[in-house]
This record gives C-alpha cells, sequence and structure tokens, in this order.
C-alpha cells in the first residue's frame, strides 16, 4: 500500500515510521524543504517505547512540490495548515483515500468542499508522540488510533480496511467506526476544557485540578458542551467528565498543544476547538458564554504575542 503523510509533526513522523516498518511505501510531505531533504538523506530515528532506537529510510519531499499517487492521503497537519492543502488535494485519484486526523471539528466540511464523500475518513488519535527534531521522534505511550467514514456508508472499503489492519500489523492499535461522530466530539470536549484554559494561565494539564475555581469552570465548559453535542446527535455520557479529569491527572506534566503554540508565536487552534462549540451552540440556539469568553481571550493572547 502506498501512503504519503503530509505533516512532519511528532504524529507525522511516528505513523511514518510505523507504517515504513510494517511493510507499506510510505512518503512524508513536510512544510520546509529543509527538514525533506534531511528525511531523505538521514532516514527518520524512532526511539520506541522500550527505550530502544531504530533508523527508519524515508521518503520525503516539500509541500511546494506536486503530492506524490497514492492510496490513502494521511493529513496530520494542524487544523490552521489545512487551507493550504485544499488545492492539491482537490487534484488527487478518485480511488485515492484522504484520512484526516486534526484536533477539533469542522475539518471534515472544509475537506468534502474538494473531496468526494467517500473518499474521506476522519480518525482520533491518542497515540503518544514527541518530535526530538526534523529526523527523530519519541514513541511516548500507547493509545488507539479510530477511524470512520465522513458520511455513514453501508458498503465496506476494501481498501479502508487493508489499512486498519496494515495500522495493526504496524504495533498501533486501530479501531474501525462507522459513527466517528461520537469519537470526535468526546476528543473536542477533552481538547476544549484543557487545551485553552492551560494556556490562558500558561501551566501544565495538571494544575488545572489544583484550583477549585478553575475545576468549576470546568465542569460549566463541559456542561455548555454536552448541551450542544447532544442537541447535534451525539450523546455525550456523564463518564467522559470523569475521563477528562483523569487525563489531566495522567498528563499532568504535560504542556498542552494550545500552550505550546502561544509560546512559539503560532496561530491556535482555538476556532476548530471552542469556537466550533460556539458556532454550533448558535446553529441550535444554545447558548455557550464560557467557551465564548475563552474563545475572545485566547484570540486576544494570541495578538499579544510575537508571530513565529
Amino acid at each position: 500500500m502506498r501512503i504519503v503523510i503530509i505533516g512532519g509533526g511528532s504524529v507525522g513522523l511516528l505513523l511514518a515510521a510505523r507504517l515504513k516498518l510494517g511493510g507499506a511505501w510510505v512518503h512524508v510531505v513536510t512544510r520546509s524543504a529543509e527538514q525533506a531533504d534531511r528525511l531523505q538523506k538521514e532516514g527518520l530515528l524512532l526511539h520506541r517505547l522500550d527505550g530502544s532506537s531504530m533508523p527508519v529510510p524515508m521518503e520525503a519531499s516539500p509541500a511546494s512540490s506536486p503530492l506524490p499517487e497514492a492510496d490513502l492521503y494521511l493529513l496530520a497537519v494542524k487544523q490552521t495548515d489545512l487551507a493550504d492543502l485544499l488545492p492539491a488535494l482537490s487534484r488527487i485519484a478518485g480511488s485515492a483515500r484522504v484520512l484526516a486526523l486534526q484536533n477539533g471539528m469542522g475539518h471534515g466540511e472544509r475537506l468534502a468542499e474538494v473531496i468526494a464523500p467517500d473518499q474521506l475518513y476522519l480518525g482520533v488519535n491518542t497515540e503518544g508522540a514527541r518530535r526530538l527534531s526534523p529526523v527523530a521522534v519519541e514513541h511516548t505511550g500507547t493509545g488507539v488510533l479510530r477511524i470512520g467514514p465522513w458520511r455513514s456508508r453501508k458498503e465496506k472499503d476494501d481498501l479502508v480496511e487493508r489499512f486498519v489492519e496494515l495500522l495493526r500489523r504496524s504495533g498501533i492499535a486501530a479501531e474501525y467506526w462507522e459513527e466517528i461522530g461520537v469519537v470526535l466530539w468526546r476528543k473536542l470536549l477533552i481538547n476544549a476544557l484543557i487545551n485553552p484554559l492551560t494556556a490562558l494561565f500558561e501551566v501544565p494539564n495538571g494544575f488545572l485540578l489544583q484550583v477549585p475555581d478553575i475545576l468549576q469552570m470546568m465542569r460549566q465548559l463541559f456542561d455548555e458542551a454536552s448541551a450542544v453535542a447532544n442537541r447535534a446527535g451525539q450523546k455525550i455520557p456523564e463518564e467522559s467528565w470523569q475521563e477528562i479529569l483523569t487525563i489531566c491527572r495522567n498528563t499532568s506534566r504535560n504542556t498542552s498543544s494550545m500552550l505550546q503554540d502561544l509560546r512559539s508565536g503560532k496561530q491556535t487552534e482555538i476556532e476548530a476547538i471552542n469556537g466550533y462549540i460556539v458556532n454550533t451552540g448558535k446553529k441550535y440556539g444554545i447558548s455557550t458564554p464560557k467557551h465564548e469568553t475563552l474563545r475572545q481571550l485566547i484570540r486576544l493572547k494570541e495578538q499579544m504575542r510575537p508571530k513565529g
């Protein structure tokens, strides 16, 4: 199977290494020509969970070059980078599939403007990864990669079934979900509660549980988002609240991606996370004042930081 991974960040590099070791033809498309050149010449160094490391030969090219032909294109870039990819994705073969792994929501609608519905799949990844350099990645924790169609389909998709099996052979726990919406919403709630609060107060994840007033705000954010999700047809169970608290505890020392973006002067994904909840709430006539406040505060912090 020919797989093109668009994005040379932590998730993109981890999946590239694992899939290559699993027997796939893999090509990485990176933002910078420098990273692509180094990957092409030096390969990718994978640091595994057991502490060992393994060099993995890798083909790569910069995003400025034409996309190679592939059976499946895996999008491992931020929401804020999607717009630049749309022209190239509109020209892929009708037999190819696209799997999008973005945080937040709204990317399905944007991609569906240029990709046929039966070609488009969305995914939620919980595998832990950390990019050590442009040509080195560390696998930091086991998780699951859940995949489902943008629009529900009755017939099987042989190509995607083969890809799921390839992931499993590559050491990645993969699940196929016919209704991926509830998975996306549950991940959205995790990001909507943890990311903006840690970015606003500039603290690691675990700090949120130490301040009663912050914990109360998290609960209010959860209730607002759950009401919107339920109205949108995705029921959020009460145990999702405990799941979020557990994630805060288990990742207590972690720095959220939104805080990392602010510190490096990059645009955050606030619009695809809390902004999506606010806009969907308006669509259904549901007020989300806490999410709107966080959205505005993070946008202000973006403007206060020097641009990267």
